[in-house]
């Protein structure tokens, strides 16, 4: 936080995560220094997400080079391209609860951006340029609390599973640790599971869970 305000950049907790960055200029072309983007990082990875409180408008070409600036520092699209997306950019997956603007209804349910990936995404971006009027929110869980909030037995029996992705076949554990604040922290997508398998406990061997199993895992 030290860098952020001698940067002239100020971060305050929102409730009951995430935080507000203020005084971090994502419209301008030239990136924030290494040294603020690294610990824009940090805070993103403890906190689970930022509010970037900008003062200008974010064009496109803003949002798309903001974005780059961590994990990857790539872009990575596999959604589709609704026609009102400004140029059609395929970097962009435009989200309304009207469907003339955007595309409805998408990621109904608890979920992982990119788990339909070997390697996931690092970090999503959203701009909102409208916030919905009629339904439509957007909730934000944080996986590292979401680990600490569940019994150890029950911790224990959640690091022993994989799950299996229903679109592309690909598996993730189910506790992972954060790559920089080290914090183990859930993994599931809802919409998107196809099976759960379980490493035995003591035994080399491994379990399919049943329905019921998975059902009660998925609540």
């Amino acid at each position: 936080m030290r860098t952020l305000a001698e940067a002239g950049a100020e971060i305050l907790p929102l409730d009951p995560i995430g935080a507000a960055v203020y005084g971090v200029d994502l419209a301008s072309e030239s990136p924030p220094a290494p040294a603020v983007v690294t610990a824009l990082e940090y805070e993103m990875a403890t906190r689970g997400f930022v509010v970037f409180k900008n003062e200008t408008q974010l064009g496109v070409d803003d949002f798309l080079r903001a974005s780059c600036l961590w994990g990857g520092k790539e872009l990575h699209s596999t959604h589709g391209v609704h026609p009102a997306t400004p140029g059609h950019n395929r970097h962009i997956f435009r989200l309304s609860n009207d469907q003339r603007r955007g595309i409805p209804g998408v990621g109904p349910q608890w979920h992982n951006d990119g788990s339909f990936n070997t390697t996931t995404f690092s970090h999503s971006g959203y701009h909102i340029v409208r916030p919905a009027e009629r339904g439509g929110g957007t909730y934000f869980a944080h996986q590292g609390a979401a680990y600490d909030a569940l019994p150890e037995a029950r911790q224990a029996f959640w690091r022993r599973l994989s799950s299996v992705n229903s679109s592309s076949g690909v598996v993730h554990p189910a506790v992972h640790e954060h790559r920089l604040s080290g914090r183990r922290s859930l993994w599931l997508h809802l919409g998107m599971t196809g099976a759960v398998i379980e490493k035995l406990p003591g035994e080399d061997g491994f379990r399919l869970l049943d329905a019921e199993a998975l059902k009660q895992l998925c609540h």
